[in-house]
């Protein structure tokens, strides 16, 4: 019975969102009319106005942390870890840096959903070295106007047991040679909401947690190991001391030792 009604809520969850897209979209277009770094505010607006107003229909509850490390007006390569869909959800209303997301071109292509990813991302080519280098001076471009931009530097979702899988370099190659800051942001407790070896989801609470940012000034391309590492490391020690699934994992552990 509880997977019967599992079954629907998701059903639900996906209609009602896919009806918001609408006007969504409606605002990203008007948004052509303003200023190009005024756009990105605007998106975050609208982007947090329906997740709250989808939240209310489908009953998800948010708990955002960390906003203290957050500096006004500071430019910020933000990274986050990457679990299931509920991320999107997650991300577009809890974090509350106004960064332009990285998504794969191959997004822009779905029907519907792709417009709005190019609306309102930087779609990122991997096909060959010349289209990678194109998308990350567009990238930087981004940056050196000011504008954040958000990657998940784990490339897709982590489907293991593990609190992170290993990061890719492109989001701290990025912060040094902009020599702007890492803001590492974490998503805890998402599995309880949609668990990794099924589709089905559930109602709870989507918690964000805004980490201490991890200054580049200074650092050059041979640090970028360093600065993976140190990255990476803050942001498994928060899982592994705040979500519930590994709290869960390593009691179990200890138990049968």
């Amino acid at each position: 019975m509880l997977k019967v009604l599992k079954f629907f809520y998701s059903i639900w969850t996906v209609l009602s969102f896919l009806v918001l897209t609408i006007p969504m979209a409606i605002g990203y277009l008007l948004l052509k009319l303003i200023p190009y770094k005024l756009q990105i505010n605007g998106v975050y607006v609208i982007n947090r106005t329906a997740i709250f107003i989808w939240s209310v229909v489908v009953g998800m509850r948010y708990k955002i942390r960390g906003l203290e490390n957050i500096v006004k007006d500071q430019t910020y390569v933000v990274v986050v870890n990457h679990i299931n869909a509920a991320d999107m959800m997650a991300t577009a209303y809890g974090q509350r840096v106004n960064a332009k997301p990285l998504v794969k071109r191959e997004l822009t292509l779905i029907p519907g959903l792709g417009q709005l990813f190019s609306l309102m991302c930087l779609p990122v080519d991997r096909s060959s070295k010349e289209a990678r280098n194109a998308s990350k001076v567009r990238m930087l471009q981004e940056l050196k106007q000011g504008i954040s931009v958000l990657i998940f530097p784990e490339g897709t979702r982590n489907r293991t047991k593990d609190p992170l899988v290993p990061f890719y370099d492109g989001a701290f190659e990025l912060a040094i040679d902009a020599q702007v800051p890492i803001l590492p942001v974490v998503l805890t407790n998402i599995r309880k909401i949609n668990r990794v070896d099924t589709l089905l989801v559930q109602p709870g609470t989507l918690e964000i947690t805004h980490l201490t940012p991890i200054k580049t000034t200074g650092m050059h391309i041979h640090q970028l190991e360093e600065l993976k590492q140190r990255t990476f490391d803050a942001m498994k020690d928060y899982l592994l001391q705040h979500d519930e699934y590994f709290i869960r994992m390593a009691q179990e552990k200890k138990s049968n030792t």
